[in-house]
C-alpha cells in the first residue's frame, strides 16, 4: 500500500481534513477555490455550447447546469463521497467524447453518458476498483502527482501568455506579468503565516487583478450587464436514446474517468495524511457514476475529481474538506445569480494561471519526495522518467494527429494523465517488475 504520511514541512496545516473552519473563514476559503475552479467550467461549457450550436437561452442554460452540477457534486463528494478537499468538474475525457458525438445530437450524447456512468457504478458494486488500488505504489503515486502538473502545461501556457487559438503567439508583456505574479504568490505562501498564508493565493489574485485593472484590461463593466436572478428552464430538454457508437465512446471515456479519479484520490491522500483510502475511493467513484447519470439526463458533461487540488492544499496549508464544500455552494449559487457568476469570471486568465502554477509547482515537489522516499535504483529512473516524458509530450501533440485516432481511442491516447498512468503501471508491474522474496 501507499505510504500515506504527510509531506515533511515546517508548517502544519491550519485546518486538517475533518476540521471545519469558522463559517466566515470557510466562505473566504471557498471563494478562493471558486476563483481557481471557474475558468475550467467556463472553458468546458463553451466547448459544449459551440459543439451543439447552442445560442441565446439554450447557451445560458448549458452554463447554468454546468455550474450547478459541478457545485452540487463538489459539495456531495466532500460531505458524503470521498470526503477529501477535491473539486469536481467536467472531465476532459468526457468533453472529448462530447465533441466527437455532437453531430449525432444531444440525445445520443445523453444516452451514451448515462450507460457509461452505469458501467462505473457496476465496477464499484463488483469491487473491481479495490483491485486497481493495489497497483498504486510510491512510484506510481509520485508519477501521478508530477504528471498532473506537467500534463497541464499546454493550457497553463495559454493562460500565462493569453494565447487564444492556434494562430495566436501570445503577448510577452503578459507573460512577464504572469511570471512576476508567480514569484509574488510563491513568496507570500512561504513568508506569511497562519490565516494570511491560508489566503495567499487569493491575495495574489486580487493584486494581479488590480494590475490588469490599471492596464485597462479588467472587464469590470460586465458586472452591470446581467440581472440578479436567473432560473433554469427546462431541466431536461431532450430524451436520451441508445446510439451504440456513443455507448462505446463514453464507456472508454469513463475508463479514463476512473483512472483519473484514482490518481486524484491517491494524490490528495498523500498530502492530507488520510486513512481508509480504499473506502474513500469506492465512495468517490460511485458518486462520479451518479453524477454522470444526472449530467446525462440534463445534457451537460459529466464530472470527475480534479487533480489540481493537492497543490492548492499544499500552498494554502488548509486541508479542510469543508472549505471545498463552501466552494461547491458558491458555484451552485452562481448558477442562479448571474452577477456572482460574472464576478468569478472577470479574474484575468493570466492571474488564474499564475495561481495554478504556484500550486502545481508545490505538487511536483511532493511527487519528487514520494518517489525518493527510498533510494532510487536504475530501474526507478526508467519507471518514473519514461511515463513523465511521454505523458507530458502527449499534451503537445498537434490536434490534427490526435484526430487520426478512432473515436474511443482519442479519449484515452490524447489524455496526458491516462497515457502516463498506463505507462508507469506497465513498467512498474509488468515490464520492469521487481523480483520479490
Amino acid at each position: 500500500m501507499v505510504d500515506q504520511s504527510k509531506p515533511q514541512t515546517s508548517d502544519p496545516y491550519l485546518y486538517d481534513l475533518d476540521q471545519a473552519p469558522p463559517p466566515h473563514l470557510a466562505l473566504l476559503y471557498g471563494l478562493q477555490w471558486a476563483f481557481i475552479m471557474f475558468p475550467a467550467l467556463i472553458i468546458a461549457s463553451t466547448l459544449g455550447v459551440n459543439a451543439l450550436g447552442l445560442t441565446g437561452a439554450a447557451e445560458i442554460r448549458f452554463l447554468q447546469l454546468t455550474l450547478l452540477t459541478s457545485g452540487f457534486f463538489t459539495a456531495v463528494q466532500t460531505l458524503w463521497g470521498h470526503r477529501y478537499p477535491l473539486l469536481e468538474g467536467p472531465s476532459t475525457a468526457l468533453v472529448l467524447s462530447f465533441l466527437l458525438l455532437a453531430p449525432y445530437g444531444p440525445e445520443a450524447i445523453q444516452g451514451g453518458m448515462i450507460i457509461g456512468a452505469l458501467l462505473v457504478i457496476l465496477a464499484v458494486a463488483s469491487r473491481q476498483i479495490e483491485r486497481m488500488t493495489r497497483f498504486f505504489t510510491p512510484n506510481v503515486v509520485g508519477v501521478v502527482l508530477m504528471l498532473i502538473a506537467l500534463g497541464l502545461l499546454p493550457p497553463l501556457l495559454s493562460f500565462l501568455t493569453e494565447m487564444e487559438g492556434s494562430g495566436s503567439h501570445g503577448d510577452y508583456r503578459i507573460f512577464m506579468i504572469s511570471l512576476g505574479l508567480i514569484l509574488f504568490m510563491a513568496t507570500l505562501s512561504y513568508r506569511l503565516r497562519g490565516f494570511w498564508k491560508s489566503v495567499s493565493l487569493l491575495l495574489g489574485m486580487v493584486a494581479g487583478s488590480l494590475v490588469f485593472l490599471f492596464m485597462g484590461r479588467l472587464e469590470v463593466g460586465k458586472l452591470a450587464d446581467p440581472g440578479w436572478v436567473s432560473f433554469i428552464s427546462p431541466w431536461i430538454s431532450s430524451r436520451p436514446r441508445i446510439f451504440w457508437p456513443s455507448v462505446v465512446a463514453f464507456a472508454s471515456a469513463y475508463l479514463a474517468v476512473i483512472v483519473n479519479s484514482l490518481g486524484s484520490l491517491q494524490g490528495i491522500a498523500k498530502v492530507t495524511e488520510a486513512v481508509g483510502v480504499e473506502s474513500s475511493i469506492r465512495r468517490g467513484i460511485l458518486i462520479n457514476g451518479l453524477a454522470g447519470i444526472a449530467c446525462g439526463l440534463v445534457g451537460v458533461v459529466g464530472t470527475v475529481s480534479y487533480s489540481t487540488s493537492p497543490g492548492v492544499v499544499l500552498v494554502l496549508r488548509v486541508a479542510s474538506r469543508y472549505a471545498v464544500t463552501y466552494c461547491g455552494a458558491i458555484l451552485v449559487l452562481a448558477a442562479f445569480l448571474p452577477k456572482l457568476a460574472v464576478l468569478l469570471a472577470i479574474v484575468p486568465k493570466p492571474v488564474v494561471g499564475a495561481a495554478l502554477c504556484v500550486a502545481l509547482g508545490a505538487q511536483i515537489g511532493v511527487g519528487i519526495s514520494t518517489v525518493t522516499a527510498r533510494t532510487p535504483t536504475s530501474r526507478d529512473y526508467f519507471v518514473v522518467g519514461i511515463p513523465l516524458l511521454l505523458g507530458t509530450a502527449v499534451g503537445f501533440l498537434p490536434q490534427a494527429l490526435s484526430e487520426q485516432l478512432p473515436g474511443p481511442l482519442q479519449a484515452l491516447l490524447a489524455n496526458s494523465l491516462i497515457v502516463g498512468i498506463s505507462l508507469v503501471l506497465l513498467l512498474e508491474h509488468v515490464l520492469l517488475r521487481e523480483k520479490r522474496n
